[in-house]
C-alpha cells in the first residue's frame, strides 16, 4: 500500500515510470556518480539539501519533480517522520475508528514498512487512541526509532473506550523506551490540561460522563513515573502545555502544576537526560523558580518563547491579567484520580513558590526580559534558547511596553516599564534588561515586527477596549518612542507592520479591509461641543518613531475592497467600491504628506497593494521624494500569478497564509514592490513643517489642496509617466471586456 494513503493524497501525479535517481555506493569523489534530478545536484550536495526539508516537501518532490519517485534520498526524508503531532492531535472517537485521518491512516503506514524502509523512521506521534499492541508493532518493526512523540495522549477519557495505563505499557515495552534517545509528553503536572480532553473526546453519550471517567494512573502513577524509568538512555525531554485560562490558583494547584513537574524530573529521569524542551511559558517559570540547579547533567534548555509571544499577540493587548495565589488545598471531587498523594510531605511553602512562579506568568515582556537574565545568571552552566526562530515574531507595541494606568496611587515595578518621564526607574534602562535584549537578538535572532493596526485611527486610543484605563495619550507614544530608541541602540531593526490581519478579519463589510475610514470627532467646546464625522486626518502616531523605523511593510487582504464578498459570481468592482478606493487613495496622500519626509532612516519599503492605489502612490510628491536618494532599488514581483495568490509567500515578510490567500482569487490587479537600499547613512530629507513640535506636527492639518494630483510634477523613475498611461489603459480595457461578458450572455439567452 502507497505512502499517499498514510498522506492522504493521491498518488497519480507520481512519475513512478522515471528511473532510479542515483547509485547510493557511489563514492562522493566519483566524478562519474550520478546526479540527482533537483537541479542536477550531486547527490551528497542534495542530501544537505534534504536536510532543511520536511515530510511535505519530501511528498511534493516525490508527486511533482520527475526521477524523484525513487529516489532513496526522498524516501528517507518522507519516513523520517511520517505521523506527526499536527496529524493526530485532538482527533475523537468517531474520526479515529471510522475516517481516514485516523486508525486507517495508522493501519496504512504499518502496510508501506518493509526491509527497504523500516530503518528511515526515527520518530512518530501516537494518537491518544492507539493501543499497547500499537507500541508493540513499534518495538518489533522500527529498530531505527529513537524519538516518541506521546503529546496527544491524555490521561483520562470520557468514552465507553477501554484504555491502558502507563503501567501496563511500560511494561509491554521495555525494549521500545529503553532505546529512545527523546521523548515528547503532555505536561503530567497540569489537570486541566488532561480534563480538557472531556470536550474534545467525549462520547456524548449520557451513560458515560464524568463519573465513569478511565484513567491512565489507576493502577500506578503518572507518565513521569512509570515511563521515564524505563527510559534508560533517554537525552532529551519535551514537554507541552497549553494555556489553561485560569487565573487563580490554590497552594494545592501550585504543588499539582509546579512540584510535581520538577519533581517529575528530578527524581524519575535517567542521568543521560541533558536537554530539555518546554515548549510553552508557564511551565518554563516553574522550573526555573524552583530547583534546577539540582540537575546536574542538564546543559540545554530549549524553550518556547516563540508560542508565548505569538499567544500575547492576540490576547492581553492592553494590559496583563496577573494570576493569583488563594491559601488552602482544597480540591474537586473528580482531581482524585489525578493526586498523587505527595501534596501533604511536599515541605516547600506553596505560598511563596506559588507568588514567586506564577504572578507574572501573564505579566509584561519585562517580566519575560528579567526572567531571562535571571535564569543566564543563576545557572551559568545551562545554555537557554528558543525551540524556533523569533525573527519575524509579530507583536503589537503594547506587548514591549505596559500602558495601563496603575492601580492605586503607587507605581509598581511591572507598571514601571518604559517610562520616559522617569528614565532613572525605567527597567529597559537597567543593565540586566538590555542584556537579555541583546541575548535575544544575538543567540536568537529576534527582529521583532510591530503591527501598527491599532495605532492607525485619528481617535486613538478611544478606538481601542475600555476594559482598562490608559495612561494619557503623550506618555502612551513617548513610552513607545523610548523602547524604539532601546531596540536601535541594541542593533536591532525597528521593523513596522501596516496590514497584519488576521484569518477572523471579515470578508465584507464596509471597512473591512480598508485602513482610512471617515473619523468621529468633537468640534467645539463645552457646553456647545458638537459630534461630527470627519475624514481621516491620517494621524496614525507616527511622528515619534518615524525617524527610527528601518522597514516599512504595508500590505491589504486579496478580497479589498471586500464590500460584495467572496459569494459573488462576478470580479467586477462595484460603483459603491470603487468610492471606498478613492477615499483610501486620498488617504494615502495624506499619510505621505504626513510622514514620507519623516523616515530619514528608512532602508525597506515593501508593499503589496492594488495596483489602482500603487499607482496613485506615484502622485503624491513626497514619496517620490524619499525614494529620490539614488541608492534605492526596487524589486518588482511579477504580478501574473495572483490567481496563484501563494506567489506572495517567500517573497514577502508576512506570509499570505495568514489570510487563508491559497483558497482565493484577487477581484482587483495587484502589485508587489520591494524598495531597498543597502548603505545606512540617513537620508537627507526635509520635512514639512520643521519648525513645529513632534506633537503640532503630528495633529496638523493636511489640507485638500495640499494632495490634490492636478500639479505638474516631474516623472518619478518608479513611477514614470509612460508606465502610468499603460496602467490606466490596461485597467479601462479590463473593465471594457468585463461589460461586454454580462451582455454576451443576455443574447445568448435571448
Amino acid at each position: 500500500m502507497a505512502i499517499s494513503s498514510l498522506l492522504t493524497a493521491s498518488s497519480s501525479d507520481s512519475r513512478e515510470g522515471s528511473p532510479i535517481l542515483f547509485d547510493t555506493d557511489a563514492a562522493p569523489g566519483d566524478t562519474d556518480a550520478p546526479r540527482s534530478a533537483f537541479l542536477r545536484l550531486p547527490v551528497d550536495i542534495f542530501k544537505c539539501v534534504t536536510d532543511y526539508l520536511d515530510r511535505d516537501a519530501a511528498w511534493s518532490l516525490k508527486r511533482v519533480c520527475k526521477g524523484m519517485s525513487r529516489s532513496e534520498v526522498v524516501a528517507e526524508l518522507l519516513y523520517r517522520e511520517p505521523i506527526q503531532l499536527n496529524d493526530v492531535r485532538d482527533i475523537r472517537l468517531g474520526d479515529w475508528k471510522y475516517r481516514t485521518m485516523g486508525r486507517h491512516r495508522w493501519l496504512n503506514f504499518q502496510a508501506c514498512i518493509d526491509d527497504s524502509n523500516r530503518r528511515y523512521v526515527q520518530k512518530l506521534a501516537m494518537s491518544h487512541w492507539c493501543s499497547i499492541a500499537d507500541f508493540q508493532w513499534i518495538q518489533d518493526n522500527l529498530p531505527a526509532l529513537n524519538s516518541l512523540d506521546l503529546t496527544a495522549i491524555k490521561d483520562f477519557v470520557w468514552t465507553p473506550e477501554e484504555i491502558w495505563t502507563w503501567k501496563q505499557l511500560a511494561a509491554a515495552c521495555p525494549k521500545l523506551f529503553g532505546r529512545l534517545e527523546e521523548l515528547e509528553v503532555s505536561n503530567w503536572a497540569d489537570y486541566p490540561a488532561h480534563s480538557r480532553i472531556e470536550y474534545s473526546y467525549a462520547y456524548n453519550d449520557y451513560r458515560f460522563k464524568q463519573r465513569f471517567r478511565m484513567s491512565r494512573r489507576r493502577d500506578g502513577g503518572s507518565v513521569a513515573k512509570m515511563i521515564f524509568p524505563v527510559c534508560t538512555t533517554l537525552k532529551t525531554l519535551a514537554i507541552r502545555e497549553r494555556n489553561t485560562g485560569f487565573h487563580t490558583w490554590n497552594e494545592w494547584e501550585v504543588h499539582q502544576r509546579v512540584c510535581c513537574l520538577v519533581d517529575g524530573i528530578v527524581k524519575h529521569t535517567p542521568k543521560s537526560l541533558t536537554r530539555l524542551r518546554v515548549h510553552d511559558y508557564a511551565p518554563y517559570r516553574s522550573l526555573f523558580s524552583t530547583d534546577a540547579s539540582t540537575w546536574e547533567n542538564l546543559a540545554d534548555v530549549e524553550i518556547g518563547l516563540y508560542s508565548w509571544m505569538e499567544d500575547r499577540r492576540d490576547r492581553d493587548v492592553i494590559g496583563p491579567i496577573p494570576y493569583r495565589i488563594a491559601p488552602g488545598h482544597h480540591h474537586r471531587d473528580e482531581e482524585e484520580a489525578f493526586d498523587d498523594k505527595t501534596f501533604d510531605t511536599c515541605d516547600r511553602n506553596h505560598i511563596h513558590l506559588g507568588k514567586h512562579v506564577v504572578q507574572g506568568v501573564s505579566a509584561s515582556f519585562e517580566d519575560l526580559l528579567q526572567n531571562l537574565s535571571g535564569i543566564t545568571r543563576k545557572y551559568p552552566h545551562i545554555r537557554v534558547k528558543p525551540i524556533s526562530t523569533l525573527r519575524n515574531i509579530v507583536l503589537h507595541p503594547f506587548h514591549l511596553v505596559n500602558v495601563t494606568q496603575p492601580r492605586g496611587h503607587a507605581l509598581t515595578g511591572a507598571l514601571q516599564l518604559l517610562n520616559a518621564t522617569a528614565p532613572q526607574t525605567d527597567p529597559l534602562s537597567s543593565k540586566d534588561i538590555k542584556e537579555a535584549l541583546r541575548w535575544l537578538a544575538e543567540k536568537c535572532d529576534w527582529s521583532p515586527i510591530l503591527s501598527w493596526e491599532s495605532m492607525m485611527c485619528d481617535a486613538f486610543p478611544a478606538n481601542l477596549e475600555p476594559s482598562r484605563s490608559l495612561l494619557p495619550k503623550a506618555d502612551v507614544l513617548s513610552r513607545i518612542q523610548f523602547m524604539i530608541k532601546t531596540l536601535r541602540s541594541l542593533n536591532i531593526p525597528v521593523r513596522i507592520s501596516i496590514g497584519d490581519r488576521s484569518n477572523t478579519c471579515p470578508s465584507s463589510g464596509l471597512d473591512g479591509s480598508l485602513y482610512f475610514g471617515d473619523c468621529k470627532t468633537f468640534v467645539g467646546e463645552e457646553p456647545n461641543c458638537q459630534e461630527t464625522l470627519a475624514p481621516t486626518q491620517a494621524r496614525f502616531n507616527l511622528t515619534l518613531i518615524a525617524p527610527l523605523v528601518d522597514e516599512l511593510t504595508i500590505q491589504y487582504p486579496i478580497d479589498v475592497p471586500g464590500v460584495a464578498g467572496w459569494s459573488r459570481t462576478s470580479k467586477r468592482i462595484t460603483e459603491a467600491e470603487r468610492m471606498l478606493l478613492m477615499r483610501e487613495m486620498k488617504g494615502w496622500r495624506r499619510f505621505w504628506a504626513r510622514y514620507a519626509l519623516q523616515f530619514k532612516n528608512l532602508k525597506k519599503l515593501t508593499a503589496i497593494v492594488p495596483s489602482d492605489i500603487y499607482n496613485d502612490w506615484g502622485k503624491c510628491e513626497s514619496l517620490g521624494n524619499l525614494l529620490q536618494n539614488n541608492h534605492w532599488e526596487m524589486l518588482d514581483i511579477d504580478d501574473k500569478g495572483m490567481d496563484d495568490v501563494g506567489s506572495f509567500n517567500g517573497q514577502f515578510l508576512l506570509s499570505s497564509l495568514r489570510y487563508g490567500l491559497a483558497r482565493k482569487r484577487s477581484r482587483m490587479k495587484f502589485v508587489q514592490r520591494v524598495f531597498f537600499r543597502q548603505d545606512n547613512a540617513e537620508l537627507s530629507l526635509d520635512p514639512p513643517n520643521a519648525y513645529l513640535s513632534d506633537l503640532e506636527r503630528e495633529e496638523n492639518e493636511i489640507s485638500e489642496e495640499t494632495i490634490a494630483t492636478n500639479k505638474d510634477r516631474p516623472p518619478h523613475r518608479f513611477w514614470p509617466r509612460q508606465a502610468l498611461r499603460t496602467e490606466k489603459r490596461k485597467a479601462e480595457e479590463s473593465e471594457e471586456e468585463e461589460e461586454e461578458v454580462p451582455a454576451k450572455k443576455k443574447n445568448k439567452s435571448d
